[in-house]
């Protein structure tokens, strides 16, 4: 796994969420973080989570309910730039 990636790794663990991390630095999507677990549903807690911890969705708009694709864990979001680094 790319340094970028296991430092975003141990922050969301650090904040008690699981998912895997991966930084999009190329393409239309570049300067996002791609978050996922398949195993998890997207839920307003996990919601709730990513929000206090600064993160808003590829846009830049607030996180929502429909943010999750298919009602699971796999978010594309902006925030925490610094540690990709």
């Amino acid at each position: 796994m790319r340094p970028e990636n296991l430092k975003m790794l141990a922050f969301l663990r650090a904040h008690y969420i699981s998912a895997t991390p991966k930084w999009i630095a190329t393409g239309s999507m570049r300067g996002c973080w791609r978050l996922s677990n398949a195993k998890s549903p997207w839920t307003p807690e996990l919601v709730a989570k990513l929000t206090a911890l600064g993160f808003r969705d590829f846009q830049g708009q607030p996180l929502g309910p429909f943010s999750g694709n298919g009602g699971r864990f796999s978010v594309m979001v902006r925030g925490h730039e610094e540690l990709a680094v």
